[in-house]
């Protein structure tokens, strides 16, 4: 499963800061360096399952917490999105289809959800 970018490293940057943690403070209660703290919560490294259950466990969260999308950040994307395509061209519009269709593309959406975009597909050039 490939998650979001920026989900895993914000929900633990997220959840350090709300329990008033530095990056140097969590680095030495799960037992890795700062800079492997920073690399964690910029993604430019995935921790181990193993680390993943220390982290869980000293952030006083569930894995399930880490791994899910935040529906409030959900919504607030949709507005923004939503928002900004009020003042798009219709063509620009269209890139913007196109480049979210290459994005799951890329991504290997599921196949429980492709019939459904195949009959928007037909709708939107019928």
């Amino acid at each position: 499963m490939k998650l979001p970018r920026g989900q895993l490293g914000g929900a633990i940057k997220k959840a350090r800061n709300s329990k008033s943690l530095t990056q140097e403070e969590l680095a030495e209660l799960i037992g890795v360096t700062t800079e492997h703290v920073q690399q964690l919560e910029s993604e430019r490294r995935n921790p181990s399952v193993e680390l993943l259950l220390t982290i869980a466990d000293t952030l006083d969260m569930s894995i399930d917490a880490l791994l899910t999308i935040n529906d409030d950040r959900v919504q607030e994307l949709k507005k923004m999105i939503n928002l900004g395509l009020n003042h798009c061209s219709a063509r620009d519009m269209e890139v913007a289809y196109a480049t979210i269709e290459a994005m799951r593309e890329k991504e290997g959406y599921d196949a429980e959800n492709e019939g459904e975009v195949r009959d928007k597909k037909e709708k939107i050039s019928s």
